[in-house]
């Protein structure tokens, strides 16, 4: 009983004694468990399925799970991998004092053990306090109504328990791999064990340079936002690879080129900081790229989710420009249009609720662009555009201009395709006999219909005003598979908040609905639900994950900050001893973190403004077309991610000078 009590007690106490280091490695795996069953109870939250919307927050919530679960896998293990390293010289005397490697392992055991006691059900029980002020955040934040009551996921608490439990049984494993791996000679003089200075390796510095440039050419020249969003990941993996190899072999070959130059190597603040970095650069190279890829992340993460939200409401009115639309189909709603109408209008007026109705019939088709020539058929070499066009009289009335157009005359709005020829023909597929049209004149009153697409492309546009109805019909009868005809009563709503709108357009839709054959409608309140949802699911996803990046970020650093303040002791007492003095020691010790940590943050800033083109393009799919508003948003998600690595660099630098003992001479 002794001897089986004695290596939970020694673990315990090793526990207590390396509490630098176990400290910030039990509290990353609690708020990572913490995290990860928020998440959960989200995800499999009963009281949300009945909520409209809540399919989009269920959504996130689990593509969140899976994001956390990759990265509390890569905190834990590379926490172990630190703590175990700083650990190699006790493990060595342990052997040397008696031990064996088995006994070693069961005190392996029972840390882990322990460990995982206390960094599970901390996070568990974390997790479960927090949940229901997440689940009241989200809500408030899709704009749904607050639910009362606290409920726990106990499937949640299994699949944390379990994962969390994998990971750490993970990392034990990886400890005794080492154990028995390792000889207490080499454990015990570990620490004494120097890195020879690496070679620079230019063909892993070309391969960085060329992924790297490839990721920032994709982002800098993809302009169509359906092929952005299908490139985004691959520039993403180019950049990543680009960084790692740029800090492995581009910063040693920079340090090198630092080094070569007198005037600033042979300087004490800088000698030792350069010829330090340059002998561990390998063992640096991959912390500080992770920290640059996470810092990054963060950026990305929390300044687009910030910017859907802000542009909510003018990409809402973008997509729908009025309250209340009904649309006739002659195919599947034959009968006048007029009759149509004057149904409408009646129901309106019953209902004593709408303002500013306008009423037209509107064309369109899909086609190719070549030359002087519209075909409704595509072809390989053709510019894709979308056609639409309305009759000089609906024209006439929508804007108040008396419009009279000859048969072949048009008038015309063109958006996003260069040059527009003034005498064009329009036909079947290019080559065959066409409709021939003059340009009488260029507008820039374009009749803005809405589109109802959630996530649409930025194909070119070409607006036409036709003579009348025959000219519009004869386009369509080249091909009626490629486009369609409808005719759009569109309206404004009396109330002035967003309750009372869709409660008034539940009222029209319902009268309108009792009619024979329904009537198609469109409601901007009704469709709000559903963006607000989306949206704000966005934005909690996009804030949660984004403090998930930054809390790895934070233990990366502090335990680098640790890692130099270590391997940097012995050095700096050698320095003091042959003449340095403490102010010197704390020049050295300021130009040693400023490269060091300064260069990660730097460097994603660089990403960030090489990703901002293609992230603009990304955001037109959700119709947030205001690039200034965007630029505000990464700009102050900047500045106060500034702040906090600015912060977390100030508390970390001063365990790097406790360490290194640069308090010691006044």
């Amino acid at each position: 009983m002794r001897k089986f009590g004695f290596f939970p007690r020694l673990a315990l106490v090793n526990l207590v004694r390396n509490g630098r280091f176990y400290g910030p490695y039990l509290l990353s795996c609690g708020a990572t468990a913490a995290m990860f069953y928020i998440l959960q109870f989200l995800g499999r939250n009963e009281g949300l399925d009945n909520v409209r919307g809540a399919m989009y927050l269920k959504s996130f919530a689990s593509i969140g799970c899976f994001v956390a679960a990759l990265l509390a896998a890569v905190m834990l293990l590379y926490a172990n991998s630190f703590v175990m390293k700083r650990r190699q010289r006790e493990l060595g005397l342990y052997n040397v004092l008696g031990l064996e490697k088995r006994h070693i392992a069961q005190v392996c055991f029972w840390e882990t053990l322990l460990c995982a006691a206390v960094g599970i059900t901390g996070g568990v029980a974390a997790g479960v306090l927090l949940s229901k002020a997440m689940l009241l955040l989200l809500l408030k934040t899709a704009r749904m109504a607050v639910q009362f009551g606290m409920d726990v996921s106990w499937e949640g608490v299994s699949n944390t328990v379990q994962l969390f439990g994998v990971l750490f049984l993970l990392t034990l494993a990886t400890n005794l791999y080492r154990i028995g791996k390792s000889k207490p000679v080499e454990l015990l003089h570990s620490a004494q064990a120097g890195e020879r200075e690496p070679r620079t390796k230019w063909l892993l510095v070309l391969l960085g340079v060329l992924t790297l440039g490839a990721g920032y050419v994709i982002a800098a020249v993809t302009q169509n936002p359906i092929e952005a969003m299908m490139l985004f990941f691959v520039a993403v993996i180019l950049v990543i690879i680009g960084t790692y190899c740029l800090f492995t072999a581009g910063s040693i070959a920079i340090l090198k080129r630092l080094r070569a130059k007198p005037k600033f190597y042979y300087q004490t603040r800088h000698f030792t900081a350069v010829s330090g970095l340059l002998y561990r650069m390998k063992q640096n190279a991959v912390g500080l790229a992770s920290i640059c890829i996470l810092s990054t992340m963060v950026l990305v993460t929390v300044s687009t989710t910030v910017c859907l939200n802000i542009g909510l409401e003018n990409s809402l009115n973008t997509m729908f420009p009025y309250d209340l639309e009904f649309i006739q189909d002659p195919e599947k709603q034959p009968g006048d249009s007029m009759a149509y109408l004057q149904t409408i209008k009646e129901a309106v007026e019953a209902e004593k609720c709408a303002v500013e109705m306008r009423y037209y019939n509107r064309y369109w088709a899909y086609c190719g662009v070549r030359g002087n020539e519209i075909a409704l058929r595509l072809d390989e070499n053709c510019i894709r555009t979308e056609l639409e066009i309305v009759t000089a009289a609906d024209y006439g009335r929508l804007t108040g201009q008396n419009v009279i157009l000859a048969p072949d005359e048009v008038l015309l709005y063109n958006q996003g395709l260069e040059e527009f020829p003034n005498d064009f023909a329009i036909s079947a597929q290019f080559g065959e006999t066409a409709y021939p049209f003059h340009v009488r004149d260029t507008i820039s009153d374009y009749i803005h219909h809405g589109n109802t697409m959630m996530i649409v492309g930025n194909e070119p546009l070409l607006f036409l005003v036709v003579a009348d109805e025959a000219a519009a019909n004869a386009i369509l009868d080249l091909d009626r598979s490629r486009g369609g005809a409808q005719f759009r009563v569109q309206m404004n709503l009396t109330s002035e908040n967003h309750a009372g709108k869709l409660a008034q357009s539940e009222a029209v839709i319902l009268r309108l609905s009792k009619l024979e054959g329904g009537i198609g409608s469109v409601s901007k309140q009704d469709n709000a639900i559903d963006f607000y949802a989306m949206y704000g699911g966005f934005l909690f996803l996009g804030i949660f994950l984004g403090a998930l990046f930054l809390l790895a970020t934070v233990l990366i650093m502090y335990y680098k900050q640790i890692s130099e303040g270590y391997e940097d002791q012995r050095r700096f007492q050698i320095m003091r001893q042959v003449g340095m003095t403490n102010r010197e020691v704390q020049g050295s010790i300021h130009s040693h973190i400023l490269l060091v940590f300064f260069l990660p943050l730097g460097a994603a800033g660089v990403h960030i403004l090489a990703a901002f083109p293609m992230l603009s393009r990304l955001l037109q799919l959700f119709q947030i077309t205001d690039v200034k508003l965007f630029a505000a948003c990464a700009g102050g998600t900047m500045l106060v991610f500034c702040a906090i690595y600015a912060l977390v660099f100030l508390l970390t630098a001063r365990t790097y000078g406790r360490i290194v003992g640069a308090s010691e001479r006044r």
